[in-house]
């Protein structure tokens, strides 16, 4: 019954994207967040709100950082916060999800390319005009139990727009204590990840929102700076 509804909402998506060409903004942020926690409530993950969230109330736009986990970390942030995401460039070839990144206005990359990196800065500073960016510096996801170092090229978009930097700590728990369960790693594919998941119950997705931080430095001591922020938080969480 479970993976017969993660399939028919999944489908959902396809007509609510067309919806979304012709919305406006506040529109397709209240059709992403319903998507999104629907598909939550199905895999019967919860999300705690913790920290400073009034930020993510407010109508200031953010360069948006968070370590990551997992492709459910997408839904995760767009279920509180609907943003633009910006992805590796495998994610587009993704069966139906990279069709609905590309409808959603996510920003894909190819790190290990100059030039895509200067043309994704364009983009998303055009972005960041009218909405929060979400970027995942990692650049890769990993269990969660730690931080890979945080690669600083698009925090310059936080410093050609005077954005501000949210910080997002995320960790996934079962029971109260640390799970690796929806853990996207090694050579695990989309499927195989949502056939892992939807095994589990009870999964807790806590987002910890930290204080925000002004683009006062250059761009490798913002990344390191926010780096450090996450990695105290998670470290502290899961010591």
């Amino acid at each position: 019954m479970k993976t017969f509804k993660i399939i028919m909402h999944i489908l959902l998506v396809v007509p609510l994207c067309i919806l979304i060409l012709v919305s406006t903004k506040n529109q397709q942020e209240r059709i992403i967040r319903f998507w999104c926690k629907r598909l939550l409530a199905i895999f019967e993950i919860n999300v705690e709100v913790t920290g400073l969230e009034t930020y993510l109330a407010n109508q200031k736009k953010y360069l948006m950082v968070a370590n990551h986990i997992s492709w459910m970390d997408i839904i995760v942030i767009q279920s509180i916060k609907p943003c633009i995401f910006v992805a590796k460039s495998d994610v587009a070839s993704w069966p139906l999800f990279g069709w609905v990144a590309q409808m959603t206005g996510t920003i894909f990359i190819k790190r290990d390319k100059v030039s895509d990196i200067k043309k994704a800065l364009k983009k998303m500073k055009r972005r960041l005009i009218k909405r929060s960016v979400c970027i995942f510096p990692e650049g890769t996801s990993t269990s969660g139990r730690y931080l890979l170092p945080f690669k600083s090229n698009l925090f310059q978009s936080s410093i050609d727009t005077n954005k501000s930097i949210l910080p997002l700590c995320l960790r996934y728990e079962q029971n109260n204590t640390y799970s690796d369960k929806a853990a996207f790693v090694d050579d695990m594919s989309l499927v195989d990840s949502i056939n892992k998941i939807k095994q589990e119950k009870d999964i807790y997705v806590i987002v910890e929102v930290l204080q925000p931080i002004r683009p006062r430095y250059n761009r490798k001591e913002l990344a390191s700076y926010t780096q450090e922020m996450i990695r105290k938080n998670l470290s502290q969480n899961l010591s």
